[in-house]
């Protein structure tokens, strides 16, 4: 005879919802209760119905999910109410949020400040439920997480711009992406095409913007090889004239035709230094969502999003909380977008 996870549940003096989820590892379920269930079912030499088991697996796809618990959006920014009005991380936000409430989920931000201890955050989030966490980028910012105990959420990072925890990520292919941008520029009829990008961010982001360029410039035979500005821009008076000073004595030097440029103000600061976009030079973003020209990469934000709560559902799932010993990287691919500040010559 068949046992089943009622026999189970009656042995045990628990729900059969209990014993399914202990046998899921359900964190929902206490540990020690997980523990003695899977004893009595060894005991009781209980073996999955694999049949049964896929049935389950179809019904739990085709139907609208329950409740499964909570998810938060860690903000720790300095100031949190920035993080979200840069639109690729808004969508991010709403990626993750659509894909959390499909499969059962809540999807919260929670903001950390500064000044909170990691213990208490930590406690709060425990108190709310909080099963998965999904650290969005924080910029140039050195996050101190402080005695924060990883090891009872599952964790997803968006990129690798925060370099701890070292879990699993989920990010876009930048380094492809500026290839694919650099060929679909030149097929456009540009020779001389440049980047203006910020060094400190691209060393965040592990070189693949910089690094996609320079490889894309080899690749395709770009004559010239113009080297890329990688000056920073600081966001005050004298911070800007400098930048503009650098911006200036660069388009004189290696007079580019087209840019691929990653700073918002760039396409009115070239305005200023009397260039006329797209006349002039044409110029593509990085990612689309937050420069000021309708042509260049679209990085997929969304999907980035919905796919980094979908992997946050499965591991909690499978009870995969914390670092992992073996973190993968999901890297999901660009899209190139056509618009008027970079128009085909041919």
């Amino acid at each position: 005879m068949r046992i089943t996870l009622k026999d189970i549940a009656a042995k045990v003096g628990v729900t059969k919802t209990a014993v399914s989820m202990a046998l899921r590892d359900n964190p929902r379920v206490s540990q020690a209760m997980r523990d003695t269930i899977k004893r009595v079912a060894g005991e009781m030499r209980y073996v999955r119905d694999p049949f049964l088991s896929r049935l389950a697996e179809y019904r739990h796809a085709t139907k609208t999910n329950r409740f499964q618990g909570a998810i938060a959006w860690l903000n720790h920014w300095d100031k949190p109410e920035l993080l979200r009005s840069y639109y690729e991380f808004e969508q991010y936000w709403r990626g993750a949020k659509a894909a959390s409430k499909r499969l059962g989920y809540k999807l919260e931000e929670f903001r950390w400040p500064t000044d909170l201890p990691g213990k208490l955050a930590e406690q709060r989030l425990l108190e709310r439920g909080v099963l998965g966490l999904l650290i969005p980028p924080h910029g140039r910012m050195k996050v101190e997480w402080g005695g924060f105990d990883w090891d009872k959420f599952s964790v997803i990072r968006f990129g690798i711009s925060v370099p701890r925890p070292d879990s699993n990520v989920v990010t876009a292919d930048h380094q492809r992406a500026m290839v694919m941008a650099i060929k679909k520029i030149k097929e456009y009829g540009y020779e001389r095409i440049g980047l203006v990008y910020s060094g400190a961010h691209d060393h965040s982001m592990g070189g693949n913007f910089v690094g996609g360029y320079l490889w894309a410039q080899k690749l395709f035979k770009l004559n010239p090889e113009i080297p890329p500005m990688t000056t920073d821009l600081r966001q005050s008076p004298k911070g800007v004239a400098k930048f503009k000073t650098s911006l200036d004595q660069w388009m004189k030097r290696y007079q580019p035709d087209a840019i691929l440029n990653g700073f918002p103000d760039v396409p009115s600061y070239l305005v200023e230094l009397g260039y006329r976009i797209p006349k002039d030079v044409a110029v593509a973003g990085t990612s689309l969502n937050d420069t000021l020209v309708d042509a260049g990469i679209d990085q997929h934000s969304k999907a980035i999003g919905q796919i980094a709560s979908e992997m946050l559902v499965k591991q909690i799932s499978l009870n995969e909380r914390g670092e992992q010993s073996d973190p993968c990287r999901i890297l999901v691919e660009s899209r190139w977008q056509d618009g008027k500040t970079l128009p085909p010559r041919r």
